[in-house]
């Protein structure tokens, strides 16, 4: 993962760059994350990628009369405390944001025009800026759930663990993910 390795280091350097949401638009927020999305990553098609399911994370269930966004921002939520239960590291305190993109070429445009690289992948974790960037078209629950390790690990940590010790934590994190998934009726 030379890439990743490139690419923290020319974040670290870049980190007074400000970002501004695409379309500018909140589309969820919750005691964990807030959400942004453009027309195309809107409340309804994040939580249809990442999980049909959302009732399994909203603590005390989603009734019939809450808003998409609501119930977006409890499954982030719900998938944050999973998350943290798989690594068994807790904050109660943490704060990020998600940011979701059409597609990966979309992320990699704002990601070319930020900070002037390429980036063939589909997701990030930005440390400095604590926000988790995705392609909406190749979201799924694992690839979310990796990102939100990297964000409890790298906040959990005084001095964050090597990249290849993130890697191997939060592949497991993605493995638990599908495995639990895999067994639900």
């Amino acid at each position: 993962m030379k890439i990743c390795a490139g690419l923290i280091c020319l974040m670290t350097a870049c980190c007074g760059i400000s970002y501004a949401a695409p379309g500018g638009t909140r589309i969820a927020s919750g005691t964990y994350f807030d959400a942004f999305g453009d027309a195309r990553a809107d409340a309804y098609a994040l939580l249809a990628k990442i999980d049909s399911s959302y009732l399994l994370y909203a603590s005390g269930g989603a009734g019939a009369t809450d808003a998409v966004s609501d119930i977006l921002a409890k499954t982030l939520d719900g998938l944050y405390q999973e998350v943290s239960d798989i690594l068994d590291i807790h904050m109660y305190s943490f704060k990020g944001s998600v940011v979701a993109f059409a597609d990966q070429p979309a992320l990699e445009r704002f990601l070319k025009q930020q900070y002037g690289i390429d980036f063939p992948e589909r997701s990030l974790y930005h440390f400095e800026k604590n926000t988790i960037y995705i392609s909406l078209a190749d979201a799924t629950v694992g690839m979310l759930g990796h990102e939100i390790a990297h964000a409890v690990i790298s906040n959990y940590f005084v001095v964050p663990p090597p990249e290849k010790v993130q890697e191997v934590l939060c592949g497991y994190v993605e493995y638990s993910l599908r495995k639990t998934r895999s067994s639900l009726p």
